[in-house]
C-alpha cells in the first residue's frame, strides 16, 4: 500500500489521481518486498504518481501507456518543471511492474527473420545441451566460437554454404583464428576444440559428409605440465576470517568463501545451492547438478554449517527463492551468473593483498584446498571424490605440489669438486 512510504493524506490524494490508482498500491508492496530502500521507493512511486495524474490529465486510458507516451510525459510535463532525476529508470520500472502484472500489453516480439547463422547455431545450441549435455557456460564458449568460424566462412564464400567446407578451408580457418591471440597459452585448444565441435554438429545434422573434425590438428598438451596456482592454506584462513560476520554482506560472502575453501565447491556449485539441498540433521550437502552429472554428498563441517546456517537466518534477505544465496541489494534476487562467486572472492582476496583475476578468483579456493589435501597425505582417490572429479588423472595434478613428499624423495646434490 502507498501507505508504506507516504503519511500525508493530501500526498496520498494526490497520488491516487488517475487510471493507474488501483495498481499503485500493489506496486508499493511489491518495492518493500524486493527491498528498496524507503527513500528510493517513494521516489519510484512519486513518478508513477506523476504519470498516474498526467494520463488523467490528457483523458487517457491504461491501454494507451507505453515507452513512447513516457518519453512525451518526461519531455512535456517533468522538464518543465526542472529536471527529474532518474527519470528515465523510474519509467522502465514502472512499465516493467505494469507489463509484469498484465495491465498493459508485452513489448512486441521482433517479427526479423532469423540470419541462416542464426538458425544453424541455435540447433548447435540444441545440441549441445540435450545430446552431449554440457553446461550453459560451455555452450556460450563453443556457441561464440562457431560464431567466428561461420562468419568467417560467409565472408569466403559470400553466404552460409557449410558443404563447400573441406579440409583445406578448415585447416585455413584454425591457422588464421590462432593467430588472433598469439601470446595467449590456451586459445590455440580452445580454437581447436570449438572447431572439432562445430563440425561433429554439422556432421551429425547430415550437413557434411566427411569427418573433418579429425583434420583438425591436435595441440601438444604434456600431462601435469601446468602447475595451478594455489595459496598457503594461512593466507586462505586469513582471508576468510578478515571478512566481518556482523554485516549481512560479511554473513553471505564468509559462507560463500568457506564453501569454496573448505568443500572445494564450483562457482555453479554455489549459485545454485538450494536450501533443501543442505540436510542439518544429517550433516551433509547434497549436490545434484554438478559439472560431471554425478550427485556428489559432500560432509557438511561444524564451521561450515555455523556460517550457511548464521547467513540463512540472521543476514539472508526474505526472498521467495529455494537457493541458498542471493543479492544483498535490491531488487533481491537469486545471484544469477557464477561469475558473481569469483567477484565475491575476488574482492576480498584484492581487500587482503592477494593478486588473482576475477575469472579464476573461487577456483583458486579450490586449488589451493586440494594442494593443502595432499601435502597431508591424504589419498588422491579421496581428493577425487571432494572436488567432484571424474578422472583421478585430473586430481593427480596436484601431487606436483606436493613439496612435503618431494623433498622424501628428492636426490642429494653432489659435491662439487675443486681442481
Amino acid at each position: 500500500m502507498l501507505e508504506l512510504y507516504f503519511s500525508s493524506p493530501t500526498r496520498l490524494k494526490q497520488l491516487r489521481r488517475g487510471p493507474l490508482t488501483p495498481h499503485l498500491d500493489r506496486m508499493a508492496v511489491e518495492l518493500q518486498q524486493a527491498g528498496y530502500q524507503h527513500s528510493c521507493g517513494a521516489e519510484i512511486l512519486s513518478f508513477a504518481g506523476h504519470f498516474n495524474a498526467y494520463l488523467q490529465q490528457q483523458r487517457l486510458e491504461i491501454s494507451a501507456i507505453n515507452e513512447a507516451l513516457g518519453q512525451r510525459f518526461i519531455a512535456e510535463e517533468l522538464k518543465a518543471v526542472g529536471v527529474y532525476h532518474g527519470a528515465e529508470n523510474k519509467l522502465r520500472h514502472l512499465l516493467s511492474f505494469l507489463r509484469h502484472q498484465g495491465v498493459i500489453a508485452s513489448l512486441p516480439v521482433s517479427t526479423e527473420a532469423l540470419t541462416p547463422i542464426d538458425e544453424l547455431l541455435g540447433r548447435f545450441q540444441q545440441h549441445l545441451k540435450q545430446v552431449r549435455g554440457l553446461q550453459e557456460s560451455s555452450c556460450h564458449s563453443l556457441d561464440r566460437q562457431a560464431r567466428r568460424f561461420l562468419d568467417w566462412h560467409v565472408e569466403r564464400h559470400q553466404g552460409l554454404a557449410v558443404e563447400q567446407i573441406d579440409g583445406p578451408e578448415v585447416l585455413a580457418y584454425v591457422s588464421y583464428a590462432c593467430a588472433l591471440f598469439p601470446d595467449t597459452r590456451s586459445w590455440p585448444r580452445c580454437v581447436t576444440t570449438s572447431t572439432r565441435s562445430l563440425l561433429n554438429f554439422l556432421r551429425w545434422e547430415h550437413l557434411i559428409s566427411r569427418d573433418l573434425a579429425r583434420i583438425v590438428p591436435p595441440v601438444p598438451r604434456y600431462r601435469l605440465a601446468i602447475v595451478p596456482r594455489h595459496l598457503p592454506w594461512e593466507q586462505i584462513r586469513a582471508v576468510i576470517d578478515s571478512i566481518d560476520p556482523l554485516t549481512p554482506v560479511g554473513k553471505r560472502d564468509k559462507a560463500i568463501l568457506l564453501l569454496l575453501a573448505v568443500l572445494g565447491l564450483r562457482n555453479h556449485d554455489v549459485v545454485t545451492l538450494e536450501l533443501t539441498q543442505v540436510d542439518w540433521r544429517q550433516g551433509v550437502i547434497r549436490l545434484p547438478h554438478t559439472k560431471s552429472r554425478r550427485e556428489r554428498v559432500l560432509p557438511l563441517p561444524q564451521e561450515v554449517g555455523d556460517a550457511v546456517a548464521d547467513y540463512v537466518l540472521h543476514g539472508r534477505p526474505p526472498v521467495a527463492a529455494p537457493y541458498v544465496f542471493v543479492r544483498q541489494r535490491a531488487p533481491f534476487a537469486p545471484l544469477a551468473k557464477s561469475i558473481h562467486v569469483s567477484s565475491i572472492a575476488y574482492k576480498h582476496l584484492k581487500r587482503t593483498g592477494v593478486k588473482a583475476t576475477v575469472s579464476g578468483s573461487a577456483h583458486l579456493f579450490r586449488h589451493s584446498l586440494a594442494t593443502h589435501l595432499v601435502n597431508h597425505g591424504t589419498p588422491i582417490k579421496e581428493i577425487a571424490d571432494m572436488l567432484g572429479h571424474v578422472s583421478i588423472d585430473t586430481t593427480a595434478l596436484y601431487t606436483k605440489v606436493d613439496v612435503t613428499h618431494l623433498a622424501d624423495v628428492a636426490l642429494p646434490m653432489p659435491e662439487v669438486q675443486h681442481a
